[in-house]
């Protein structure tokens, strides 16, 4: 049985079957060169920086739960190399946040992502900000995920790249995450493909 070359071990391919700390590494080898500041506005429990030695990099941890909303960041212009975005990425509705989003999720977002729209609104105010905050030819990485409302397919990785492209980024890769587990099952009928997969899309900062 053959094995595989060092080389071969080492390229990094557009889709990961894993997490998001399986593929984070990935990306920052690529496109975001040691020592750069790095600020990550949704943080969380920093699940996406498990698998990266945190002194590679000059980490700016935030997200509403530190006090911090990633449309109005305590940073000055131009000061970021590359900014990490994860919002939720499905609207909410009922008591469990409709979509798989949970309530707690929803408050911290001001109750605000309760369709479609409203999910792509809220990144579209992350990314104005980000282009605020980012400095020429700084890179953000945005996580998202197609959703389907109301029976309707809505394509939230084209819809965010055109919103990315309209405030003066240009795209420079795409990812694509595939879960490892079999994604939960609400009814014992489908009409659609369950979604199994997430995008990272990379964008650099033009203006």
């Amino acid at each position: 049985m053959s094995t595989k070359t060092q080389l071969e071990q080492e390229v990094v391919l557009t889709a990961t079957i894993g997490t998001n700390a399986d593929l984070l590494p990935h990306i920052l080898g690529l496109y975001v060169p040691e020592g750069s500041r790095v600020a990550d506005v949704t943080y969380g429990r920093g699940v996406f920086w498990q698998n990266i030695d945190p002194s590679r990099y000059e980490l700016l941890a935030t997200d509403l739960m530190t006090g911090v909303d990633f449309c109005d960041l305590p940073y000055e212009e131009r000061s970021i190399d590359a900014l990490v975005l994860d919002p939720p990425y499905m609207h909410g509705g009922g008591k469990d946040g409709g979509k798989g989003i949970k309530e707690s999720i929803n408050r911290c977002y001001r109750n605000a992502n309760t369709s479609h729209e409203s999910v792509v609104r809220l990144y579209a105010g992350a990314i104005l900000e980000a282009a605020r905050v980012l400095r020429k030819q700084g890179v953000i990485v945005v996580k998202c995920q197609d959703e389907i409302e109301s029976g309707r397919q809505r394509l939230s990785h084209v819809e965010i790249i055109q919103l990315l492209e309209l405030l003066g980024f240009e795209i420079v890769d795409q990812f694509v995450l595939v879960q490892e587990t079999v994604p939960a099952m609400r009814h014992d009928y489908q009409k659609s493909a369950r979604k199994n997969h997430s995008y990272a899309i990379v964008a650099k900062f033009r203006r």
